[in-house]
């Protein structure tokens, strides 16, 4: 079973990597400050005591006053896996480096981390929406989004609609 390093844990191997690139840890993440990002995730995928050589997963989470884009990275040799995360307290223009240099994975999964909550990635080879289309109005995984400029969308009346009901109707088969 792959084991999963505790934020003390994925810190210490970040700061031996890069100095100065923990912002803060949790029981189970290492926040590491954005400016030392592309940095730090390069010295842990070179390192040996780190080995941390594959991006399994990128995302975005909302937490209303700020955004984190959260990266889970493993080693296949040492058997861990590691989670840090990015605060971006600019919810207007939320921005993060992208990692693709890094981790040519992040492409896929730094594209869809904007079309849904709008985090730009800085230095993004091409950075577009891939699961909807451009021009589409707002940011749909965001807590506010139906409270967007614009209002709900076509198509979103129902969907709201459906949220409110009690009970799913239920179909007597004869």
């Amino acid at each position: 079973m792959t084991r999963q390093l505790t934020g003390d844990e994925a810190a210490a191997l970040a700061e031996a990597a890069v100095p100065g690139s923990v912002a803060k840890t949790t029981g189970s993440a290492c926040y590491l400050n954005a400016e030392h990002l592309v940095a730090t995730l390069e010295a842990l995928k070179t390192s040996p005591e780190a080995d941390l050589v594959h991006l399994t997963n990128t995302c975005g989470v909302d937490f209303w006053d700020h955004l984190e884009v959260v990266y889970h990275i493993q080693s296949f040799v040492k058997n861990h896996i590691a989670l840090f995360k990015v605060e971006v307290w600019d919810r207007e223009k939320p921005e993060v480096p992208s990692v693709v240099p890094v981790f040519h994975g992040a492409w896929m999964q730094e594209s869809e981390t904007y079309d849904l909550f709008g985090i730009k990635f800085a230095g993004h080879p091409n950075l577009t929406r891939i699961l909807l289309w451009e021009g589409y109005p707002g940011w749909p995984l965001r807590k506010d989004f139906l409270s967007m400029p614009g209002g709900l969308q076509p198509g979103l009346g129902e969907f709201a609609g459906m949220a409110r009901r009690q009970e799913p109707p239920v179909r007597v088969l004869e």
